[in-house]
Order: C-alpha cells, then structure tokens, then sequence
C-alpha cells in the first residue's frame, strides 16, 4: 500500500519532463493519476496518452487527457473528467509550461500572453476548478511549480559585473515569479481549511531546459544529478498526508539536494534605517548605496 492509496492526482503537463516523472511517482504511491498533456511528436503520438500507457502497465491507474488549461472550459472539462474518473480529487500538480527566449524589447504581446497564459494564468484556472472538489471534502493539496530563473542575480553596482548571466526569458521569469506569490497567498486563503499549497522549484533536464551543464543560481552549488525522476520523491512528499502541516512554502530539488526557502520579504538579511521625517534627496544618496554595498563615489 502506496501512501497515496485511494487518492486521485492530476498532473498538468504531465506527459513528458518532469510532470511525466512526478505523474509516474504518484501512481507508484497509489494515486490514480489524470495527465493533461496537449503535446504530440510528429508521428501525433500523445504524451499524456504514452505516460498514462506507462503507469497502467506498470500496475497503476491513469486518465489521459489533452484539455488547454489557459481557458476557463478546457481547465474545467480536466477537472471534471479527472473526478469522473476517479470519483474525487486529492491532488493538483501544475507543471504544464513553455519558453519564449528573446530580448524584452523584441518580443511581440502575442508571444508575452502566450507564457503568461501558460504558466500563470493556467495554475490560476487549474487551482480554481480543482478547489470547489477539494473544499466539498475539506482536503487537499495543490503543488505549484516555479523556479529559480524567477529572479535573477544582480550586482551590487552598474559599474560592476559587466557580463552579467541574462535571463534567456523575461516573461517566463514573469510568469514563474507570479506563481511564487499565487502559492503563498493561496496558502493563506485556505489556511483555516484542509488544503495545503506549496510552490517546487526543480532543477532538471527537460524539453524546456534540455542543457546538462552545472546550474549555479543564488549560491547554489552544482547539483550532482539534473534527472528529473530524483525530483519527483520531494512532489510526492509534498502531496503525502506527511506534509499535513506544511503549506505556503518554497521548496528547491534537484538531485539529492533539497531547500526549504524562508519567509519571503523578511528583513533578516537585508538592511533598514528608519528616519523621523521626510527623506530628502542629499540624505538618499549618502544612504542608499551603503545598504547595497556600492562605495560611495568621492
């Protein structure tokens, strides 16, 4: 007997990277797993349909699926076949993304909507066609994914670092720093109920991120193995009635390496002076690039 036995799972973008990963490791657990998957390769085989193939024969059970999650009807026929399938829903994983890489100034606002879409406004329409099941019973757990590329590393100092790393996406940096706020405000909507929200940051080879060169973001160091199946363990504890009392928080995996993220805007940290009055200019300038480290000039 799985953890998950006698539960239902639906895994957005769960045919192929790492929603595959995590759909098969919740099935292992006993979850019956719905994959939406809109994905086909060029022979129009279904993603969803080969990973759901994959758990069935593996001895589990799975549903799949090819429903749009950026629309309000395609979001709500998922939820609802998942339920009709399963006859309840327990948990929600949202790993359905894309990539559009380019300069700010470059990109059109149809390609600026199509991530944001995507990624943001589908864990929006996910999360709120999966709650009305999850409130009826008063449980539940939405885990939704972000990452590091969210914020990027910056100098203390314009006259430093020149060759910066650039983000190779600003609207998916956009979209996956949107999720991190939907994640602990959401928490904090439900935390009087049995519906616990929590945000993966995964580091891992996939169609998106397909490059298996060392990641080093925000001090981390190099991690020792980018297979997307050793991040799928951290999504299934998250969704296991063993992280009863874990919600709103920002978990990092990839590899064995595992964070668990602080309170976001804490002062801890970072550096604060208060002054009785207004802030003029001249004082602004004495005292703001000290906080940031950046030598005052002579």
């Amino acid at each position: 007997m799985g953890s998950l036995e006698g539960q239902a799972a639906l895994v957005t973008g769960g045919g192929r990277g790492l929603g595959r990963s995590i759909a098969r490791a919740l099935a292992a657990q006993g979850a019956g797993v719905a994959i939406d998957d809109i994905f086909r390769d060029e022979a129009g085989v279904s993603a969803a349909q080969t990973t759901s193939d994959e758990i069935e024969a593996a001895g589990g059970h799975a549903l799949p699926l090819a429903e749009d999650v950026t629309t309000s009807a395609g979001a709500k026929a998922m939820v609802d076949q998942a339920v009709d399938r399963f006859g309840r829903l327990d948990i929600l994983v949202c790993c359905a993304g894309n990539m559009v890489r380019g300069l700010l100034h470059e990109l059109t606002e149809q390609q600026w909507d199509s991530v944001l879409d995507l990624h943001l406004k589908g864990h929006f329409l996910s999360c709120k066609m999966a709650l009305p099941h999850m409130l009826e019973r008063d449980f539940g757990r939405i885990l939704t994914v972000s990452s590091r590329g969210a914020f990027f590393q910056v100098p203390s100092s314009k006259r430093d670092a020149k060759d910066v790393r650039k983000p190779p996406s600003t609207p998916y940096s956009a979209a996956k720093a949107g999720i991190m706020g939907l994640t602990t405000t959401l928490a904090v909507e439900l935390w009087d109920t049995g519906i616990n929200v929590n945000c993966l940051l995964p580091s891992a080879t996939t169609q998106l991120f397909p490059d298996t060169r060392p990641r080093m973001v925000g001090g981390v160091p190099a991690s020792e193995s980018l297979d997307p199946d050793d991040v799928a363990p951290v999504a299934v504890y998250l969704c296991s009635p063993d992280a009863r009392d874990i919600s709103g928080r920002i978990v990092y995996a990839s590899g064995g390496d595992l964070i668990c993220y602080g309170e976001q805007l804490s002062t801890a940290g970072s550096r604060m002076i208060r002054k009785h009055g207004r802030w003029t200019q001249e004082e602004l300038t004495a005292a703001v690039p000290p906080l940031l480290d950046i030598p005052l000039e002579p």
